[in-house]
């Protein structure tokens, strides 16, 4: 047995850092086990770490195989509508950008959610640039914004269900997605741009999101809008 010298827990199941800080937990000799044991008994008075750990292991693996998925479909939309632009290229260094900096957060489990909404600003930032150095071809708006944002919302969904505790601090982070994701579509609606399509489902796949929190967390979600907001 261990025990975290930052958040004095027990660690029931072999971890090399503390599920909580990822402190490096200390080995705790046999008197210690033994007066813990007989303080908590048997059972782990801290949720089982290795459980946790197939779980962000296996939510990982949806993720890349969502990815995978996503741009063989974005490949194939490129092929028959814009050939003779390759955004489709861009996007797959994006998909493999966010992940791997999604294994970093995982790895490092504090801040998500404002490290989420700064890639999310930079990334959508950076394919509006690209597309308008390139030609200005109106693919960031109609399809890779649009993209990066139903992506945040997985990664959101995601980062809920790691950190169940703590699942109502990332709703503003959700309205936040929603607020770009209805400024995209009046964008391309007044300017009669077209291809509202993708714009126009971020939009229904955000609302639900925050619909549900709403509806699920309804008490949880009006304590953290107002710590947020001091109401």
């Amino acid at each position: 047995m261990n025990r975290c010298p930052k958040c004095n827990v027990y660690l029931y199941t072999p971890s090399d850092t503390c599920p909580l800080c990822s402190c490096v937990p200390e080995e705790m000799d046999a008197a210690s086990e033994a007066e813990a044991k007989a303080l908590f008994g048997e059972g782990a008075p801290y949720p089982n770490a290795l459980k946790r750990r197939k779980f962000t292991v296996l939510a990982l693996k949806i993720i890349l195989f969502v990815f995978a998925v996503t741009e063989v479909v974005l490949i194939f939309i490129n092929r028959y509508t814009t050939p003779h632009i390759w955004w489709s290229a861009i996007t797959a260094a994006a998909f493999l950008y966010c992940f791997l900096f999604l294994l970093y957060w995982v790895q490092h489990d504090s801040g998500f959610a404002a490290k989420v909404g700064l890639q999310l600003i930079f990334t959508m930032v950076l394919l509006y640039v690209i597309d308008y150095t390139t030609g200005s071809h109106g693919w960031a708006l109609k399809w890779a914004i649009p993209g990066c944002i139903l992506f945040g919302d997985g990664i959101v969904l995601f980062l809920m269900m790691l950190n169940r505790s703590r699942w109502a601090s990332y709703i503003l982070l959700l309205m936040f997605m929603g607020l770009c994701s209805v400024a995209i579509t009046a964008i391309l609606y007044f300017t009669k741009t077209g291809g509202m399509l993708l714009a126009a489902i971020a939009i229904a796949v955000t609302g639900i999101h925050i619909l549900g929190a709403f509806v699920f967390g309804e008490r949880a979600v009006a304590r953290e809008l107002g710590r947020r907001f001091h109401v």
